[in-house]
């Protein structure tokens, strides 16, 4: 059962009980788990854009890095989600309707809870649709400012 949620920069964790054994786990929500695994795509992505597209050989160097860079984003994507899988305390696509402390309360935090409401496939989605409405008003911007002045 949930105990409490504390926020932290980017996210919240809820501190579950265990009523039968006692044993106490922190677990990331799922939509939390899922923004990490799109920003971290991303990040990612672009590092391989940048240095995978040009015409020469690539080093071993650079691929070592970017294979650790690859393992390190998937061990700290991958081990909250198997929190997920193995507490048998949680139920899937069940969210947890929790206040948070004030003293943990930050200017980001009802967005953040709003979205970790939603589940994973939110979070998969939401910094897409954030980096989209950032491009949108940019390229508006840059319109009006191109077209009247």
């Amino acid at each position: 059962m949930p105990v409490s949620r504390k926020m932290q920069v980017y996210n919240s964790t809820i501190h579950y009980k265990c009523g039968n054994c006692a044993a106490e786990i922190d677990i990331t929500p799922a939509a939390s788990i899922g923004v990490a695994t799109t920003v971290g795509i991303l990040a990612l992505g672009f590092w391989g854009w940048i240095v995978f597209r040009g015409s020469g050989p690539v080093d071993l160097l650079t691929l070592s890095l970017y294979g650790a860079a690859g393992l390190v984003f998937f061990w700290f994507t991958l081990s909250p989600l198997a929190a997920h899988r193995k507490n048998p305390l949680l139920k899937d696509g069940e969210p947890v309707q929790m206040s948070v402390d004030p003293v943990n309360a930050h200017i980001a935090k009802k967005p953040i809870l709003w979205i970790e409401n939603l589940g994973f496939l939110s979070g998969l989605i939401a910094p897409l649709i954030f980096v989209l409405c950032v491009l949108s008003g940019a390229a508006l911007i840059g319109y009006v400012n191109f077209t009247y002045f």
